[in-house]
């Protein structure tokens, strides 16, 4: 406890070598012409001061509130006087409640994120840039943003060059595996490993496939793949084939023989019965242990420790389509944004400095956590907590492929705003290449992708 207690003391008052007071400009000054900074940045706090702070973090994810309870409990290790209060947000649901929060002045001091999510709280005006916090903390000696930390994830919460999330992890899109399904199925495991190829990773659909079909289990589906309805799989899976959805200049780039090319690759999984017909409800799912893979960037807790997949779980990282051209991975943030209407802007990022620091990593780890570290000294599977509670599972997989991850850029081209409308249109267009019928047109299929796409970018 003194130990920690000293390691608070030393993250949190460090900006006491570079001055009591760091002057910003308001964002609007200097490119931003969002989410207004105050003043100054004062990361001087004194210890006994007295705040009300309020989270807003995601309902139904105990772990995302067992480990921010974490850091309040050692945060208040730091500042006695500072209470907490946890509120809940409806992921699936979040523009429109948090809209309402704010209209009625309730939106909370330390808001949770993710991409693309945090571009609605910038289009609204609703957060801070936090480049000044950055700054005055890396001149306070604090921490240096390039060398801590996988910056790449930094610059998933920023917009025109202005950080607003914060992430608390580095999410990566990763293969979930179910060991038993793969050895009864005879699949050559020596091929189940990071980097491995679209190629490998249809043959062992097929493997599986007839495994399922020759042991009456005809109503499974090989992946459980959210292929139709997450942009972390589907918009990499297009970028992977050379397409975009907006040129450089954010006009509609959709309508190509590339996207066509990947919705065919999708197409041809339905026809193979590896993925379910969009028109149907599948039967089978990877929680239950009735599909052998899954396509998530969650926390390999959530299914490792469940009855069904106890000791069958492995990762490997996402197949790589066109492995010699274009491979991509989806990648993005969770993480936290200030209230740009807070009384306590301060505060707030002393809290989130300290999600940042080694033990604020380590510490939200052992409550839930278990995804790579945006932290460079925490890559070390056999000593990071977020990893080395699961040896016998290949957690470097949430690692591989820097080189090859990307977020939902493409709504940096255009009105962020309108970022469920362009999503939407994505995701109905992969939609209908899940339709098994024949009679799909992939011509018509983008073609409505475009409608869907010009109408959104022409309603308001």
């Amino acid at each position: 406890m003194k130990k920690l207690l000293c390691f608070l003391l030393a993250v949190l008052t460090a900006a006491a070598l570079a001055g009591c007071k760091e002057k910003t400009k308001d964002s609007a000054s200097d490119g931003g012409g969002e989410g207004t900074t105050p003043v100054t940045v004062n990361l001087t706090i004194d210890k006994n001061v007295s705040a009300d702070i309020s989270i807003l973090v995601p309902g139904g994810n105990i772990n995302e509130r067992t480990m921010i309870d974490a850091l309040i409990e050692d945060f208040a290790l730091m500042y006695p006087n500072v209470k907490f209060t946890m509120n809940y947000v409806t992921v699936n649901s979040y523009d429109s409640e948090i809209k309402n929060l704010a209209r009625v002045n309730k939106l909370d001091d330390i808001i949770w994120s993710n991409s693309p999510d945090f571009y609605f709280l910038v289009n609204n005006d609703l957060v801070y840039n936090l480049n000044p916090y950055i700054e005055a903390s890396e001149k306070a000696g604090v921490f240096d943003l390039d060398k801590d930390f996988y910056s790449e994830y930094f610059d998933m919460g920023s917009l025109n060059g202005n950080l607003y999330c914060i992430p608390r992890s580095a999410d990566s899109v990763v293969t979930f595996i179910n060991t038993e399904i793969f050895e009864q199925a005879g699949v050559d495991m020596t091929k189940i490993k990071d980097g491995w190829s679209w190629d490998t990773f249809m043959e062992t659909c097929a493997t599986i496939r007839d495994y399922f079909d020759r042991n009456g289990m005809g109503d499974r589906y090989v992946i459980d793949a959210n292929l139709t309805s997450w942009l972390s799989v589907c918009y990499p899976m297009l970028r992977s084939f050379g397409a975009d959805v907006f040129d450089a200049n954010g006009n509609i780039a959709i309508n190509s023989q590339a996207t066509k090319n990947c919705l065919a690759l999708v197409k041809e999984m339905v026809d193979k019965r590896y993925i379910v017909d969009s028109r149907e409800a599948s039967g089978s799912s990877f929680e239950a242990g009735t599909s052998a893979m899954l396509f998530q960037s969650a926390s390999v807790s959530l299914f490792a420790d469940r009855v069904m997949l106890k000791g069958k779980t492995d990762l490997v990282s996402f197949p790589l389509i066109n492995v010699n051209e274009t491979p991509k991975i989806g990648c993005g943030i969770a993480g936290y944004c200030i209230n740009k209407n807070t009384a306590n802007a301060d505060i707030c990022w002393a809290f989130l400095n300290y999600m940042l620091s080694y033990n604020g990593q380590q510490k939200m780890a052992l409550n839930g956590l278990n995804l790579a570290s945006i932290r460079k000294d925490l890559s070390d599977t056999t000593v990071a907590n977020w990893a080395k509670s699961y040896p016998d599972i290949n957690m470097s997989a949430y690692l591989y492929g820097s080189e090859y991850k990307i977020d939902t850029s493409f709504l940096s081209k255009v009105d962020a705003g309108k970022k469920t409308d362009f999503t939407t249109a994505l995701t109905d267009m992969f939609n209908s290449a899940c339709n098994g019928s024949k009679n799909s047109d992939l011509n018509k299929i983008v073609n409505r992708c475009v409608e869907d796409l010009e109408y959104a970018l022409e309603e308001y």
